[in-house]
């Protein structure tokens, strides 16, 4: 019997029912959508009992009206449902006690939403986590580093936490075109933990040299427009291309295209991203963080550590543009194991129906 057949049955025996909420279009092509597409696609294609809810892409900053939206929908159903949300839903729910009251929760952290912000946006994120955390039955995580700071942070009991990691799989390769630049990718929503505002910064006053952004705008309003006005200020739109949301086809061509993967990223809850591209044997620029170290490791890898004026400006300059540095830091690349898609599905709906 093949694992997703023995665990719809036991889902079907056990007679569990989930709803699942997340927020925004779940097709994008950014880690946290990708990570639970896979949970959509492979629920659909089994018949798993998993009932996906898309909300407004405003949250974790819902208006009344998507509150309300989401308040209706839960009116009708029925408590012996099992609620499942996005991290982003739930730490936009601060407000919304009955629902921890009257229904069985389960979690998905990428990470705590406070580690994203600076100053009191953090600090009342932080305040939301240290209240919100505790009305919840059960997490899901996609690190064993995440696991720990919901351990020691938030007192989370480790038994109440499962670790089930993304599905990375091979992206189909396409022919690299010559290029007299040497070409840059990132991927993620637009947000201030990824840092764009310092890598623009770092990366202007550098010669040929090219930086693709992949990545929703939508999530912080406010840092993309910050970041777009960045772009046309300093008369950077020929090397800086924001693209927005992309296809699978047109995700594939960059990383395919491109010279170097970049990631300037304050924290990640695991880097699905750079883990393709670690399968694709695409050279990493990166921020040094355990976690990171641990998803993509050191080979054909160039960390940085601090965001000081000039680190990875000086990083770029003397690696990027040196063809043996770059044919040593391509050939040294190992390919490391992941899940497949399948493989992290599978784990997700046995982490639920043992919740």
């Amino acid at each position: 019997m093949s694992p997703g057949l023995h665990l719809r049955k036991k889902l079907i025996n056990k007679s569990k029912k989930f709803i699942f909420f997340y927020p925004g279009n779940i097709k994008q092509k950014t880690g946290g959508y990708i990570y639970e597409n896979n949970i959509y696609e492979y629920s659909k294609k089994n018949n798993i009992s998993i009932h996906f809810n898309e909300l407004s892409d405003n949250y974790p900053f819902p208006s009344n009206k998507d509150l309300k939206y989401l308040n209706n929908i839960i009116t009708n159903i029925h408590s012996d449902k099992i609620l499942i949300f996005d991290g982003l839903v739930l730490e936009g729910l601060a407000k919304e006690e009955y629902i921890f009251n009257n229904f069985k929760t389960i979690a998905l952290i990428h990470h705590p939403l406070y580690l994203e912000f600076r100053g009191k946006k953090s600090d009342r994120f932080l305040d939301i986590a240290n209240k919100i955390y505790k009305k919840v039955d059960y997490f899901i995580v996609t690190s064993s580093d995440t696991k720990k700071l919901l351990s020691k942070k938030f007192n989370i009991n480790s038994n109440m936490i499962s670790i089930v990691e993304p599905g990375i799989e091979e992206l189909k390769k396409y022919k690299k075109p010559p290029s007299k630049f040497v070409k840059l990718l990132t991927c993620g929503s637009i947000i201030e933990r990824k840092k764009y505002d310092y890598l623009i910064n770092e990366i202007q006053k550098i010669n040929r040299i090219e930086l693709h952004i992949i990545g929703d705008t939508s999530r912080e309003t406010k840092y993309s427009a910050k970041i777009k006005k960045q772009i046309i200020d300093k008369k950077l739109t020929k090397k800086i291309i924001l693209h927005g949301k992309v296809s699978q086809i047109k995700l594939e061509k960059l990383y395919s295209q491109c010279d170097f993967y970049i990631s300037t990223s304050k924290y990640e809850g695991f880097g699905m991203s750079l883990a393709n591209a670690s399968i694709s044997k695409l050279p990493i620029i990166s921020y040094e963080t355990s976690t990171i170290k641990k998803t993509i490791g050191k080979s054909g890898v160039l960390y940085f550590n601090n965001f000081k004026k000039g680190t990875l400006q000086k990083l770029i300059v003397n690696n990027c543009f040196n063809k043996e540095i770059y044919k040593k830091l391509k050939k040294s690349m190992t390919k490391k194991k992941y899940l497949t898609n399948n493989q992290s599905a599978q784990l997700f709906i046995k982490a639920i129906c043992n919740a």
